[in-house]
């Protein structure tokens, strides 16, 4: 039931299906998933087949579509869910809009815990014409592509998602947070290669990584693997090298065991 992926979408002017059944081709082709897409004007189809849960809201002003955030009520026991927003904000859509169009879509089930959340720029129509389309697909197929290596990493306990309470916060020093953060394994691989190297540095010198692996995660083995990484690297980039690279081949040794 792994690969079982459901996709559903609210739309007004059609480029949240465009985008859904974008992604579904990847899986399909990528990943050899079976992927059902489901508009919700339709009504809300029954989840219980599905593993993972695809949720495409479109956004009008500052308000997500109803349809979508209805869908989002649901209980969605221990599936895999992610969110994708198709708005008007330009092709690559700022940071602060998807949090904001996050927070709102989730504000009937504030428990749902999302393995992603994306922005793919969006349609404005008036007086019933286009009048200016940004949908970025490249940006939805390459995502796609990182989601479906999530998705699929849901299978190895090692690399769940964690709740929220329990990410990984970056900090530069103390009291110093950057803002930034990990709740798997795979996500902090993608954010060790763009925290500032304070941060790394800063961590690694007070074993916190190993720490949050082991005590956390659960994964004691990729913590003596970073017990181990080169201490005379530790004040240079070469560190984050090292530290990345040895995140990484426990996560594709995961992977593949999977």
């Amino acid at each position: 039931m792994i690969g079982n992926t459901l996709i559903v979408y609210s739309t007004k002017t059609g480029i949240n299906a465009e985008a859904a059944h974008a992604i579904a081709d990847v899986f399909k082709t990528t990943y050899k998933m079976d992927v059902a897409v489901r508009d919700l004007k339709n009504g809300s189809p029954d989840i219980t087949s599905f593993q993972n849960i695809i949720v495409g809201g479109g956004v009008k002003s500052t308000s997500v579509y109803g349809e979508a955030v209805d869908f989002l009520e649901k209980d969605f026991g221990d599936r895999s869910v992610a969110v994708y927003f198709c708005c008007e904000d330009e092709k690559n859509p700022k940071t602060k809009s998807t949090e904001d169009n996050t927070r709102k879509a989730l504000a009937k089930n504030k428990s749902l815990k999302l393995i992603d959340v994306a922005a793919f720029g969006g349609c404005m129509i008036t007086q019933g014409r286009p009048v200016m389309d940004e949908l970025n697909m490249n940006r939805v197929r390459v995502w796609a592509i990182e989601l479906g290596k999530k998705f699929n990493a849901q299978s190895q306990p090692l690399l769940y998602t964690v709740p929220f309470e329990k990410r990984f916060q970056f900090y530069t020093g103390q009291g110093k947070n950057t803002g930034i953060a990990a709740s798997s394994t795979i996500e902090f691989a993608e954010k060790l290669r763009i925290v500032p190297i304070q941060s790394v540095t800063f961590h690694f010198q007070r074993q916190d990584f190993q720490s949050w692996f082991k005590n956390t995660i659960g994964d004691e083995e990729l913590a003596k693997r970073i017990d181990q990484v080169n201490l005379w690297t530790r004040d240079d980039e070469n560190l984050r090298k090292e530290l990345s690279k040895t995140v990484q081949n426990r996560i594709t040794e995961l992977t593949e065991s999977s």
